[in-house]
């Protein structure tokens, strides 16, 4: 085991030996005396670091790109983060969907929604594993969540999409439940089998020529149309019905 450390100054081509005593010193001061890059300000409690070298009001100013309706939360629970050293913040914008940054970031690296943590801090239990069809058990990843069909901040249940792009490939729905519970969403089940034809048969009787299906509404209240149906345009329905069902039996 080394009892020295190598630390850089000016030049990172060039490093300097040092006792381990000295660098727990160093690493003290260092830690005492980081400002923020842009105000060139401490931090504290009630702006911290939240991106690297970058307080949280800085860091709000200074990004150049959307999101922007942004409301800071706090410090979210991270294993991972203090296993590695860095903390970890949460955002919320005005839908409601949770953004995640770390201390090691950088301000200007890509500031996407976190499907799994908006899931979470709505009340939602996210499946954690998944049993593939030759009865191997895996671990689903974090980032591979998708998209959200229903309210997530008030309904009883909600469908989230599920798909990854690489490793086992693959790609499911869920329909979550606020008391905790969830199930994979499959066609080849009762009621979900009824939930989907009755959603497909609502969409299907909407169709004009030239015009195409209605197959949903947008937040600016204009329909959106398409030639085509594709599952993910019955999921809408499927939630509704979801909820229905659970009205009446709780």
């Amino acid at each position: 085991m080394k009892e020295y450390k190598e630390v850089y100054l000016d030049y990172r081509s060039h490093p300097i030996t040092i006792t381990t005593q000295a660098y727990e010193q160093i690493k003290a001061l260092v830690h005492a005396s980081m400002i923020c890059k842009f105000c060139e300000q401490g931090y504290t409690r009630e702006n911290p670091m939240v991106a690297e070298n970058v307080c949280l009001r800085c860091f709000l100013l200074h990004r150049d790109s959307p999101p922007r309706d942004l409301t800071f939360v706090g410090w979210h629970t991270s294993e991972y983060a203090a296993r590695y050293g860095y903390q970890t913040y949460m955002f919320i914008d005005s839908r409601g969907y949770v953004y995640l940054t770390h201390s090691t970031s950088a301000h200007t690296d890509p500031f996407n929604q976190d499907i799994r943590e908006t899931l979470r801090h709505y009340g939602f239990a996210v499946p954690e594993r998944y049993t593939l069809k030759s009865g191997t058990e895996v671990e689903l990843e974090t980032g591979s969540w998708r998209t959200i069909y229903g309210d997530f901040k008030t309904s009883p249940v909600i469908l989230v999409t599920y798909h990854e792009y690489y490793g086992n490939h693959i790609e499911t729905a869920f329909l979550l439940y606020r008391d905790g519970s969830f199930v994979e969403f499959t066609r080849r089940r009762n009621p979900m089998r009824q939930w989907y034809n009755e959603a497909r048969a609502e969409i299907e009787a909407t169709y004009q020529p030239r015009i195409g299906y209605v197959v949903s509404s947008g937040q600016d209240g204009e329909d959106r149309t398409s030639y085509q149906i594709y599952d993910y345009h019955m999921y809408g329905g499927v939630v509704a019905r979801a909820v229905a069902a659970y009205h009446k039996t709780h």
